[in-house]
């Protein structure tokens, strides 16, 4: 069941991959009074690999993010990426009821997957997780962990819940096109396939949920692209990755449309 307890914004500020970059971050963070200057409660709604990670880095990292907002009047959500410490935020969520945002900072909280909540009437769905194709490089625990991917229990649990008319994701769905330079010889075809098989999955859930509107982050890519799912038009957003003004957009709530800052692809970069 969707929340209700928030009211709806006008405007809010979605952001791309951070990755726990600090400095830009604060850069985005800090741009929020202009971006968003009508709006009574600012929030930025982040679209993974936000920067969960453990340790003193990870812990600074956090602090500074939150004071940040607090200095700008805002909150900010975020969907999980590959690339956060998710056993941390398993242990956050032992003190939140099911089903609700996860507080990691006063000014932030965690969408798990499967979070909903209304805007304006529509129905939102908050969907993270993605596969980190440079896993081979990565030590589990430190800077991989397993629970990245979607499991078959929460994409049963994710189309158990009916239909909604937004989702926010991580990864992108498998029918999106997207043309990507040959992989690096570092990266393991288990991991490549592992890829392939989430997006599928992420595929399969989208078809269930049947959204208007998918916006997600993780291929580093800024891109709007309408597309056809087999149930009608799908208007499909990506944001890049940290470093590029095309990182972040401004979105009218009710009408769903962008001012994001400039159109087309900004690069070709790949999903780490």
């Amino acid at each position: 069941m969707a929340s209700r307890a928030d009211q709806s914004p006008g405007h809010i500020l979605l952001a791309g991959d951070w990755h726990g970059n600090r400095d830009w971050a604060l850069n985005v963070i800090k741009r929020v009074p202009e971006l968003l200057s009508g709006e009574q409660t600012r929030l930025i709604v982040h679209l993974g690999d936000f920067g969960i990670w453990p340790g003193i880095e990870g812990r600074r990292y956090l602090d500074s993010v939150s004071a940040v907002l607090d200095l700008v009047n805002a909150h900010l959500w975020f969907v999980d990426g590959n690339h956060e410490d998710h056993p941390q935020l398993a242990q956050m969520a032992h003190t939140t009821a099911p089903g609700g945002r996860v507080p990691v900072r006063p000014n932030i909280h965690h969408l798990p997957r499967g979070y909903r909540w209304d805007w304006h009437g529509r129905t939102w769905l908050a969907c993270g997780g993605g596969v980190s194709l440079d896993k081979a490089a990565r030590t589990e625990g430190l800077d991989w962990w397993p629970e990245e991917e979607i499991t078959s229990g929460q994409e049963s649990a994710l189309v158990a819940g009916d239909h909604a008319d937004v989702m926010v994701s991580h990864d992108c769905p498998s029918s999106v096109a997207h043309t990507f330079p040959r992989p690096p010889p570092e990266w393991a075809p288990a991991d490549l396939a592992r890829n392939e098989a989430h997006r599928e999955r992420l595929q399969r859930i989208v078809a269930a949920v049947r959204p208007s509107h998918l916006i997600h982050g993780h291929l580093h890519r800024a891109y709007q692209r309408t597309c056809d799912f087999g149930y009608g038009p799908v208007q499909v957003t990506g944001l890049a990755a940290d470093g590029s003004l095309r990182n972040f957009a401004v979105l009218d709530v009710a009408s769903l449309s962008y001012k994001l800052r400039r159109r087309g692809l900004l690069d070709i970069s790949r999903p780490h």
